[in-house]
């Protein structure tokens, strides 16, 4: 829930970053967005190799903006987020699923429950009427 909340604030940070220089490109900012994804990912403790591809695209766009390669960096900085946000999202159904079938098995044994008390009521109230 946290890193749902930290995302969609980033995500308005970036787009209000972004909008104000909309003539050029900022690999800068595209890289620092896409650490901070990079971060959120590794809290919310995904799955090491779904964030492997997005790790290496980071890495490529730091090379690409040391060697100049502006718009370059900034396009695999911005695929490194998607996927970041991709294993985030993932680890976030994996967890609503894992949540899911426990409340459905609990309820399963509640109902369970439920028609053995009703059959031992109805039990009862038989041999009680029978007295």
């Amino acid at each position: 829930m946290k890193s749902r909340v930290l995302v969609a604030g980033m995500a308005a940070l970036a787009l209000a970053s972004l909008s104000g220089c909309a003539g050029g490109v900022n690999a800068q900012r595209s890289i620092d967005y896409a650490d901070s994804n990079k971060t959120i990912a590794q809290e919310a403790k995904v799955d090491a190799a779904q964030i492997e591809s997005a790790n290496a695209k980071l890495d490529s766009a730091k090379a690409l903006q040391a060697d100049g390669e502006e718009e370059a960096a900034a396009a695999l900085a911005e695929e490194s987020v998607l996927e970041y946000k991709l294993a985030i999202a993932n680890a976030e159904r994996d967890a609503a699923k894992s949540e899911d079938e426990k409340v459905e098995k609990e309820l399963r044994s509640d109902v369970e429950r439920k028609l053995i008390y009703q059959n031992i009521l109805d039990q009862e109230t038989k041999n009680g009427g029978a007295k």
